[in-house]
């Protein structure tokens, strides 16, 4: 499936997609559809850990491990 982007040129689908297709692009978070990541990966442990409806558990642990398992397709 091919990436879709909004007018901004941010990546939407992200959960649909690969790993080599998301990496180093704005991304829209897969988790909580609210945050744009402008290179994704980068900060989102700390987007998990704190600020993403998507990521589940009581501690930043728990939410960020919880993020990465969901997503782990979409990181090397």
């Amino acid at each position: 499936m091919p990436a879709e982007r909004n007018e901004d040129g941010v990546i939407t689908n992200a959960k649909d997609l690969t790993v080599d297709d998301v990496v180093g692009n704005r991304v829209l978070c897969p988790g909580c559809h609210d945050k744009v990541f402008q290179a994704w990966p980068e900060g989102w442990d700390a987007h998990a850990a704190y600020r993403c409806s998507g990521a589940r558990g009581t501690t930043e642990a728990e939410r960020k491990t919880s993020f990465k398992h969901q997503w782990q397709y979409l990181f090397r």
